[in-house]
């Protein structure tokens, strides 16, 4: 999984991840994040990097279950493919 940065306008973290030998970009929002942290303060750019590090399998499974026109699992479900906005 790559962090391909922040996409302000969509309040998301940019990821790519390589399913059945292509990228597919994912949109991780702030708002989850946030929530994941339990506080209502912003979450920094280098705690979302590290989140979204050590949570990259279960990311992956929600990018992969979007790319087949399925639900995520709880709490993964915020998590869109970026042309699904």
């Amino acid at each position: 999984m790559d962090v391909l940065g922040k996409n302000k306008t969509a309040e998301a973290y940019r990821v790519s991840v390589e399913i059945d030998g292509r990228a597919v970009v994912g949109l991780v929002p702030d708002a989850f994040l946030t929530s994941e942290y339990g506080r209502g303060a912003r979450v920094s750019h280098t705690e979302a990097y590290e989140w979204i590090a050590a949570n990259r399998h279960d990311l992956t499974d929600a990018i992969r279950a979007r790319l087949a026109g399925q639900q995520p699992r709880a709490p993964y479900r915020a998590v869109v493919l970026e042309q699904e906005r």
